[in-house]
C-alpha cells in the first residue's frame, strides 16, 4: 500500500511539473525593460508584473529574466521599457520551457 501511494505522490508531482514551464525573457535590445505582464489570450486583465521587485522592475540590455511556473497555453505579453513604451506581443505558445529574445526591432515595430 505505502508503494501504492508512494507511486501516487510521484505521478502527481512529475504532472504538476510537466505542465508548468520555464520562460527565459533575454533582453537583446538596447532598452531597459521595466514591466513584463501576461494574460490569456483575450483576457481582459493583464495579470501582475512579473519582474516585480526582485529585480529593481528592471531587465537591463544583455540580461536574462527566468520565468516559472508558466501554466501550457497561448498567452498576450505586455512589455514597458525604460521610456515608458507599451509593447504588446500577442498569442504567443507557451508549450514548453523556452527562450524568448527581446529586440530592438521587436520595441521600435511596437513604438509605430
Amino acid at each position: 500500500m505505502r508503494h501504492l501511494i508512494l507511486a501516487g505522490v510521484v505521478l502527481l508531482a512529475s504532472i504538476g511539473t510537466a505542465r508548468a514551464h520555464e520562460l527565459d525573457v533575454v533582453n537583446k535590445s538596447r532598452t531597459s525593460i521595466h514591466h513584463l505582464y501576461l494574460s490569456p489570450v483575450k483576457a481582459d486583465e493583464w495579470g501582475p508584473d512579473q519582474f516585480g521587485d526582485r529585480r529593481g522592475d528592471t531587465v537591463d540590455p544583455g540580461e536574462t529574466f527566468t520565468l516559472t511556473g508558466i501554466e501550457r497555453g497561448r498567452y498576450d505579453v505586455k512589455l514597458i521599457a525604460e521610456d515608458d513604451t507599451e509593447c504588446v506581443v500577442e498569442s504567443v505558445s507557451f508549450n514548453e520551457s523556452k527562450e524568448w529574445v527581446i529586440t530592438e526591432r521587436m520595441l521600435d515595430d511596437c513604438a509605430s
